[in-house]
């Protein structure tokens, strides 16, 4: 363990409290729109990819990444009481620890603003105009947000569960009107024209039409990743925007797509 990991490591969930209202803005992107509060959001400045800040600072000590220890405010947030865990291979592991140290640093995450679409050129986006990119299996969704930033700069990865929940998290303590009860939102708006319904904290699809890839693993016989939310076709009590269910790996389904999260080293 080097210097600053034991730095970092021996902090407390207090010292990033505060440092969420300033959202730091990572080189080659800049400022879109929005304040910390109600959805800070940055778009890359090549293509206009845009992610919103999630402030984990704000959000009340109550989990961890390994939902045992509820002490910390970057982690799961159990809904159902299956047994899952994130993803344990030592790569994944990395990039879990980096961004836990990047969010006790700055306060926070960014998470893609849209679910993740395809450009002309087969490259990921986060546009608002852009058709999600589904029909894709786990791996490949791993292997294509781990492509849109790699530098010592700047990461980005698949959204773990726990990013995924501290989502869900800031949602209930904003009191955000369309998340009035996350276990319980619906999910039959469809429309492109009401788009606007299904954003919350500018953070936009999160109860669209179809479920998202998680680095969550669920502990069974075979691979099983964690998919989150809902389709469009099922309602709130059956699929609201926290429900998770273990799925192959292998498997491809037009209403499964995924997210991309950022980590500033």
């Amino acid at each position: 363990m080097n210097a600053r990991t034991e730095n970092v490591a021996a902090k407390s969930s207090s010292y990033y409290s505060g440092r969420y209202t300033n959202p730091v803005i990572p080189d080659g992107y800049r400022y879109a729109y929005g304040t910390w509060s109600d959805g800070f959001v940055i778009e890359r400045i090549k293509d206009g990819s845009c992610f919103t800040f999630v402030p984990v600072g704000f959000l009340s000590n109550n989990a961890t990444l390994d939902g045992k220890r509820f002490n910390e405010k970057f982690g799961r947030r159990k809904w159902y009481e299956k047994e899952t865990n994130e993803l344990g291979e030592e790569p994944i592991k990395r990039i879990l620890w980096n961004q836990l140290q990047s969010v006790r640093e700055y306060g926070g995450f960014y998470v893609s603003t849209y679910r993740i679409s395809k450009s002309k050129f087969s490259k990921p986006q986060s546009l608002e105009e852009g058709k999600p990119w589904n029909y894709i299996d786990f791996n490949c969704a791993m292997e294509i947000a781990q492509s849109f930033e790699f530098s010592s700069k700047l990461e980005s990865h698949l959204v773990f569960g726990a990013e995924y929940d501290s989502i869900l998290e800031w949602f209930i303590e904003t009191n955000a009107e369309s998340f009035e009860d996350v276990t319980s939102l619906k999910k039959d708006i469809s429309a492109q024209n009401m788009r606007e319904n299904l954003m919350t904290n500018n953070v936009f699809d999160l109860s669209g039409s179809s479920y998202e890839w998680t680095q969550e693993m669920a502990k069974s016989k075979g691979m099983k990743a964690i998919i989150r939310g809902g389709t469009r076709i099922e309602t709130g009590k059956t699929r609201p925007v926290a429900y998770r269910n273990g799925c192959s790996t292998f498997i491809k389904r037009p209403y499964i797509g995924f997210r991309i999260a950022l980590s500033i080293p």
